[in-house]
Parts: C-alpha cells; sequence; structure tokens
C-alpha cells in the first residue's frame, strides 16, 4: 500500500507512491488541483496568444491606417458610384 500525503493544493490525504513524492520534492497535487492548473496554465497561453495576434494588427504610430480589404459592407468598386 502507497503511503498517504496532504496535497499541495487543497490539503487532502492523497495516495501517492514515495518515488513520486521524491520527485515532484514534495509538492504532490490531487488530480481536481492538478486539472484546475492545468486549465488555468491553458487559460493563461490562450489569454497570451490574444494579446500576440492583437500586437501583430495593430499598426505603429504614425504608419497610415491598413485599407480595409473587399468584403461585407465595404465597397466592391473602391468607392465610386
Amino acid at each position: 500500500m502507497s503511503p498517504l500525503f496532504s496535497c499541495a493544493g487543497c490539503g487532502v490525504q492523497i495516495e501517492r507512491s514515495l518515488r513520486h513524492y521524491l520527485q515532484q520534492k514534495g509538492r504532490v497535487l490531487c488530480s481536481t488541483c492538478l486539472d484546475r492548473q492545468e486549465a488555468e496554465r491553458q487559460q493563461a497561453e490562450l489569454k497570451q496568444a490574444e494579446l500576440t495576434q492583437a500586437e501583430v494588427r495593430q499598426p505603429e504610430r504614425g504608419e497610415p491606417p491598413q485599407p480595409e480589404t473587399a468584403g461585407e459592407g465595404a465597397p466592391q468598386n473602391g468607392g465610386r458610384p
């Protein structure tokens, strides 16, 4: 039987191997805390990716804005009657 350790996130007693405990240097997490940590990491990565894309799309100060592409709501003939 594996020994019981306290989860570093919530304190619940969890069964883990001594080898795992030593590999994690005593910072073992229950599956719930591990899932929560992974979800937070993924959200942070998505937010960072969105910020990076927003920086790429914004023109530098002093540069003229990019022309609109022909699409919905944009005139097809360049604005001429």
